[in-house]
Order: structure tokens, then sequence, then C-alpha cells
């Protein structure tokens, strides 16, 4: 009776009023610690999110490109985008 029933709890996934009672003392602890994790992970995210934006990239040289290069490539450009649209 004793293995039925613990296999009816598995197949159906209902928690016995048992398995409720067992879990009740750490539902509190449990609850606190996924929102201070969540929010640490949080906050990390935000900061290197707005960090990174106030970042202007001006120490980064850009290399000179002259104009016959620069029409080249703009050539291959507008080549590949009719390519992708006529597909």
């Amino acid at each position: 009776m004793r293995s039925s029933l613990l296999r009816l709890s598995i197949l159906t996934f209902k928690m016995t009023p048992a398995m409720i009672r067992a879990r009740r003392p750490y539902f509190w602890k449990n609850a606190v610690a996924f929102v201070i994790l969540s929010s640490i992970t949080t906050s990390v995210y935000f900061y290197t999110y707005s960090f990174l934006g106030k970042d202007t990239f001006d120490d980064i040289p850009i290399p000179p490109v002259s104009e016959e290069e620069l029409a080249k490539l703009k050539a291959e450009y507008e080549a590949q985008k009719k390519l992708k649209e006529g597909n």
C-alpha cells in the first residue's frame, strides 16, 4: 500500500499532506534566499549594462578607410543584402 501511494504521488505530481508538512519549515527560508540571489544577479546585470552604456569608445582608434575601399565595401554589402532579400 505504501509503495502504491508513493508511486501514485510520483506519477501524478501531487503533493501529499505529509510532503506539504515536511516542506513547510523551509518555504520562507527558500523564498528569502531566492529574493537575495535574484536581487544580487539583477543588480550586477543592471550595473554592468549601465556602465557599458556610458562608454563612448573614444579610446579605440578607427583605421582610415579610403573612398575606393569604402565604395567596394558598400557594393559588397548591397550585393549580400539583395541575396538575402531574394531568398
